[in-house]
């Protein structure tokens, strides 16, 4: 066989072979194909995403590692000839197991208290312009809360700051160790200047070592005291029960109360009033408005200091609602209590309801001339709605009148100090007394003419300053 012909068979045999072999390449190709496309198939969604997540990382890594021939963090130079630093590529390939998370917005933080900070709650005795006689004491009590961080001890102290003092001693311990967030009650014994006019006096809080601190957003102002100063008394009467109110002992179906009160309060309250607001109108002469403790079965009653009844004297008042007092249902007494004999006697009761009218009170107490007395105010809810029980006793006094004649003629209305009635007032007639064994406060040897700041309520609702 000649040289050419082997050279040919051979190179046809290799052809051959290569053929077969991209043949057989191409159908195990194909083979293959078709089992990982069945297995992509059964897999779920989620895990097919990764699977092409990783693909494309995996080739946009290798495409990048390969135009980038320099190691990482190579500087490389820009058209502003500054050079900038180029990220490792695989500083941009999120993990193929990473999922992302929602983060949640940063939250404020709260700015830490200050460690001495007082909020007033309310005023437990004396309302703003509360009035009183030239040089009468009474008890100004106010309430306040710890809202600082650190404890008042009793090293801490009450302390006159403005104003004017009204003849208080000072400076005042606390009465007790205050937590944060805890209230006080803190109270002053203070005396109405001799001349008449508005006064005020504020106060602070100090601690141990003199840092004065109050109220108020920056715990540095004060909380205060302010009263006017009137001249009450009614020179038409012998005795003026409302000038003299916070001489009595006060008391309500709650317990003992303070004088003055303050409107807030459910527990009862007794508050002198110059400007009176009545159910018939309004008036420029003093009333005591009365109201009982918050209940169906209310009651608010004041013991005054004792009275010799002398001949001819009378019980004199006007007696209803406020106004704007729909719902008032009262019963108003008069009592006294017997000091030789501690027999609590009632000497007449009127029932008031919210109408528009108000009845005259004229009792003679000739019959008890020479007893030696206390007399009781007493308002009683009868009915209605208790919190709208809002009695007053306008002009209550003693009144001293001639002594009758055979020929003179009983009193007329217009010989009744200080008050007119219209013509839908109707008096109405003298009652019968009776007599109870039992007092109905329990009276003392000598009257209290200042309350102390033990009498002050522990729990009474609130009017800011």
């Amino acid at each position: 066989m000649s040289d050419n012909r082997k050279f040919w068979i051979i190179g046809l045999s290799l052809l051959l072979l290569l053929f077969l072999g991209c043949v057989v390449s191409i159908i195990l190709y194909l083979i293959n194909l078709g089992k990982v496309n069945a297995t992509v198939a059964t897999q779920d969604p989620d895990v097919v995403g990764t699977y092409v997540l990783q693909t494309i990382i995996a080739q946009v890594t290798r495409n990048a590692a390969d135009l980038i021939p320099t190691s990482t963090n190579t500087q490389l130079p820009t058209e502003t000839g500054i050079p900038t630093v180029l990220p490792s590529p695989t500083q941009f390939v999120p993990s193929a197991t990473s999922v992302p998370t929602q983060t949640n917005p940063p939250t404020s933080t709260p700015l830490p208290k200050v460690c001495n900070q007082a909020q007033f709650v309310r005023d437990l005795t004396v309302q703003d312009n509360t009035p009183f006689t030239p040089g009468s004491s009474f008890v100004k009590t106010w309430r306040l809360k710890n809202i600082g961080h650190c404890t008042w001890t009793t090293d801490y102290v009450l302390v006159f700051e403005s104003g004017d003092a009204m003849k208080a001693k000072t400076p005042i311990r606390l009465p007790k160790s205050v937590e944060p967030n805890q209230t006080v009650d803190l109270s002053v014994v203070l005396t109405a200047p001799l001349k008449t006019g508005t006064y005020r006096g504020d106060w602070l809080l100090s601690d141990p070592q003199g840092d004065t601190f109050g109220v108020g957003a920056s715990g540095h102002q004060t909380f205060w005291v302010q009263i006017r100063v009137m001249d009450l008394g009614n020179p038409d009467l012998a005795y003026d029960f409302a000038a003299n109110y916070c001489h009595a002992q006060w008391s309500s179906g709650s317990g003992g109360l303070p004088c003055p009160g303050v409107t807030s309060s459910d527990e009862g309250f007794v508050i002198l009033l110059d400007n009176p607001n009545l159910e018939v109108r309004q008036e420029d002469e003093l009333a005591l408005w009365s109201h009982p403790n918050n209940n169906q079965h209310g009651w608010i009653a004041g013991m005054y200091p004792e009275f010799t009844i002398q001949p001819n004297q009378h019980f004199t008042a006007w007696v209803g609602c406020l106004a704007n007092s729909k719902g008032c249902n009262v019963n108003f007494l008069l009592e006294f209590y017997n000091l030789k004999n501690g027999v609590t006697r009632t000497l007449g009761t009127w029932p008031e309801v919210f109408d528009g009218q108000m009845t005259k009170i004229d009792l003679d107490l000739s019959q008890h001339a020479g007893k030696r007395v206390r007399f009781i105010l007493r308002v009683e809810v009868n009915g209605g709605e208790p919190s709208q029980a809002n009695a007053v006793w306008f002009v209550p006094g003693i009144a001293n009148r001639p002594a009758p004649t055979a020929t003179q003629s009983p009193p007329t209305a217009t010989e009744i100090p200080t008050f007119t009635p219209t013509a839908t007032e109707i008096p109405t007639s003298t009652p019968t007394a009776t007599e109870t064994p039992t007092p109905t406060l329990a009276p003392t040897e000598e009257p209290t003419s200042t309350p102390t700041p033990s009498e002050t309520p522990t729990e009474t609702p609130a009017a800011d300053n």
